[in-house]
């Protein structure tokens, strides 16, 4: 990160957050216009990298984002392979002609968001402390490291300290319903993996016959074993359990070699408010949320598109409100636009799946269509 530069005399808005989602939204705002746009990183967001899928969509949500499906290193994904954790026999496929996802490092789709926005001229800081004071009608106090600032607008993309979230209207936690436990171990096991020349992501609807999802995710020469889980399963069976599981399945299915070592003990865990912008009410005058502060993560667990989608309405709402006498009314088709959208996004495949999982193994229309619902979010219904 560059050194600080000299804080600008007025700040028309000040995005805080270091996900994809945070760098877009201050690019987009500065892209063809002269507004004054600040950045700042959050103190406590240390985000692990990890292997992440991607719609391939993500390039085409605005023209600025062309140029990075060739900066971002990806391996192309041509469908789902589901497998049944109780049947070796048992599994389904679907395979695409065309790529139906992506996966990247986390960290490098980070960069090559952060190096946007620095060629749109945001400028950056890197505070040792944040702390917003107020939020009325009539605008925002926040300091940001030694700076005394009073923004316009406010993008939040990351997390606060519990009082802080209050004044902004934002719950001191998720509810049990919306948060999920995602576990992951990342080692270099590529050759380990039985995945074909275009490869399909296996994946699991049933791990430990409770409807939990699990993932192999392959880039480079590496691997990553991740599962996702309600946080109310926790004390019941403990996420390395749930891994351990996972790698059974996979190589009683012969799609992980019988000699490789997966470093459960390594495991790194994460909480997602999947479509956790769903839940949100009330929110405090002047503010929008995007990404992980708003819980735009799809109901399978997908991170960097609908978060990034969320950038995207977020700068086109704030340059039109800002044209505005009325900013906070104007702020308003922010909500309207992601709810009547992105909001069906977020939600997911809603069929009971404890029902469709015998019709995904033998009909292969329902795993054509539940692979489509879990990688480009297209309604199982058509």
């Amino acid at each position: 990160m560059a050194k600080s530069p000299p804080t600008p005399p007025s700040i028309d808005v000040l995005v805080l957050g270091e996900h994809p989602a945070a760098y877009l939204t201050a690019a987009l705002l500065k892209h063809k216009s002269k507004l004054n746009v600040l950045h700042a990183t959050l103190p406590d967001e240390k985000p692990p990298d990890r292997l992440v899928l991607i719609n391939p969509e993500l390039f085409d949500l605005h023209p600025i984002l062309h140029p990075l499906r060739r900066k971002i290193e990806t391996t192309s994904i041509y469908g789902l392979q589901f497998l049944s954790s109780a049947d070796a026999t048992t599994r389904s496929e679907h395979r695409a002609k065309s790529i139906l996802s992506l996966v990247a490092h986390y960290k490098d789709v980070r960069t090559a968001f952060q190096k946007m926005a620095t060629a749109e001229g945001v400028e950056f800081v890197n505070p040792k402390h944040v702390q917003v004071h107020r939020i009325d009608e009539t605008g925002l106090d926040v300091t940001v490291g030694k700076s005394h600032l009073h923004p316009k607008v406010l993008v939040l993309g990351g997390p606060l300290p519990d009082a802080q979230q209050k004044l902004l209207g934002l719950p001191e936690s998720w509810g049990r319903d919306v948060v999920h436990r995602y576990t992951f171990v990342k080692f270099k096991g590529a050759k380990q993996a039985e995945l074909g020349g275009k490869p399909l992501v296996p994946m699991s609807l049933d791990l430990n016959g409770q409807l939990t999802w699990a993932w192999l995710l392959p880039h480079g020469p590496c691997i990553q074993l991740c599962v996702e889980q309600p946080t109310e399963t926790l004390s019941r069976i403990k996420p390395a359990e749930l891994l351990a599981l996972w790698e059974a399945v996979l190589k009683r299915h012969g799609i992980l070699k019988p000699d490789t070592h997966v470093p459960i003990d390594q495991a790194q865990s994460i909480d997602l408010p999947l479509a956790g912008a769903l839940a949100h009410e009330g929110l405090a005058n002047r503010t929008l949320l995007v990404g992980p502060a708003g819980g735009f993560y799809s109901a399978t667990g997908e991170d960097i598109y609908p978060n990034v989608w969320s950038a995207c309405f977020a700068s086109d709402a704030i340059k039109k409100a800002l044209k505005e006498t009325h900013l906070q009314d104007a702020l308003a088709p922010y909500r309207h636009n992601w709810r009547t959208t992105l909001g069906d996004y977020l939600r997911g495949p809603q069929q009971n799946l404890r029902f469709l999982l015998p019709l995904v193994y033998r009909n292969q229309v329902m795993t054509t269509r539940l692979t489509e619902a879990i990688l480009l979010g297209k309604g199982m219904l058509r």
